[in-house]
């Protein structure tokens, strides 16, 4: 998955000028922004443009003929850092504050069984145990975790995840770990053992499941 550091730097200051200019830019004005040849610029647009970074429509021109303006795409703009940590502090810290821990746990336990119910089919149409668990692996990682399943000293398998995308708030707030557990729980209509937890000292977090 393509991040923005992962993109070479003419990229970046490229995707940055359409961040600052939302109405769009032309191939002329890029250059003047960049700095750099015509051909240049149509090269990392067109680059940009296979991954579906950047937009372009045709601009009319009064006198003379209609030219390309390229915009970010939303897939673009996510390439961009929000604040949705802080915003999701926040609203958990509010939610604890004015209904309390177990009002938390049935949220955080209700938005992972909502969650679940748009990718349970993905999950369904496997029959092997395994399957199904490498399918929850491969929704995880779309959801954001690095996620695999990987098996234990018991020849158990087991979903194994390198990263918590809650962490600062898990960190502050163990309710919130419930979300990830209620997912994987009703995506495979079985109990999940939270086994490991990188919130509370684990290396990763580790999660098992009954047949």
């Amino acid at each position: 998955m393509s991040t923005l550091s992962t993109l070479g730097q003419r990229q970046q200051s490229l995707l940055l000028s359409l961040l600052h200019n939302r109405k769009g830019l032309t191939v002329d004005d890029l250059t003047h922004e960049l700095d750099i040849s015509r051909n240049a610029v149509n090269q990392h647009l067109n680059s940009l443009d296979s991954v579906g970074f950047i937009e372009n429509a045709m601009l009319s021109s009064t006198g003379g003929r209609p030219s390309k303006v390229y915009t970010l795409s939303s897939k673009g703009l996510e390439l961009f850092p929000r604040h949705y940590a802080l915003f999701s502090n926040l609203l958990i810290n509010w939610i604890k504050q004015k209904l309390g821990d177990e009002d938390l746990e049935s949220c955080m336990s209700e938005l992972g069984t909502q969650v679940a119910q748009e990718f349970k089919p993905r999950v369904q149409k496997h029959r092997s145990h395994t399957d199904k668990l490498k399918e929850v692996a491969s929704i995880m990682q779309e959801l954001g975790y690095e996620a695999r399943v990987e098996k234990n000293k018991e020849n158990e398998e087991e979903i194994i995840a390198s990263n918590c995308v809650f962490h600062k708030l898990a960190s502050e707030s163990d309710e919130v770990c419930l979300f990830d557990t209620s997912l994987m729980s009703n995506l495979l209509d079985s109990k999940i053992d939270h086994k490991e937890c990188m919130v509370r000292g684990g290396n990763v977090c580790r999660f098992s499941s009954s047949n």
